[in-house]
């Protein structure tokens, strides 16, 4: 089997100190926007699994909505493609890209109240806009899902080589 990375800036998620919370996240996060790119693969019906199985049947799929509508504001807010990794491959679910890790970023900052470093993970999300609907369904999200007091806050590592991108979803 070929080793490949995600996209070209991708870290290892275990570097990126995620609650456990955030981590489902991800999973839920890649399969909408797997969804999105290939609509025939109703992968949205697994993010919707995820979440109930993660969360509950009340709570996740609460959650899952929650999540969803954060990524259809970011959606109308960026124009350029959004990299993630197949939350299938066995290889590119173990990496975030720089889409992903930004995106959880904003998410991971707002959850802990931190706005010094939710602005900058907005602002590369929304390929340099203060997007006031993104930063209204983000906050939402966070109030309804807050971090608890020993949560970290994530730094992410550097990535050493470039690697070509697995799957991208574009508007």
């Amino acid at each position: 089997m070929t080793r490949h990375l995600p996209s070209a800036d991708a870290v290892p998620v275990d570097t990126l100190r995620l609650d456990a919370f955030e981590t489902g996240l991800l999973a839920v996060l890649r399969h909408f926007l797997t969804a999105y790119a290939h609509p025939d693969s109703q992968s949205w019906q697994a993010a919707f699994q995820i979440a109930a199985e993660r969360w509950g049947q009340a709570r996740g799929p609460q959650i899952a909505m929650g999540l969803l509508s954060v990524l259809q504001t970011l959606r109308g807010a960026r124009r350029g493609p959004f990299d993630f990794a197949n939350p299938l491959c066995r290889t590119c679910r173990t990496w975030a890209t720089g889409s992903e890790v930004a995106f959880l970023a904003m998410i991971q900052a707002m959850r802990r109240d931190r706005t010094d470093l939710a602005r900058p993970a907005v602002l590369r999300l929304t390929e340099g806009t203060m997007d006031p609907g993104l930063i209204r369904a983000a906050l939402a999200f966070a109030a309804r899902n807050p971090a608890g007091p020993d949560a970290q806050t994530f730094t992410p590592a550097e990535t050493s080589s470039p690697a070509p991108r697995h799957l991208r979803l574009v508007h």
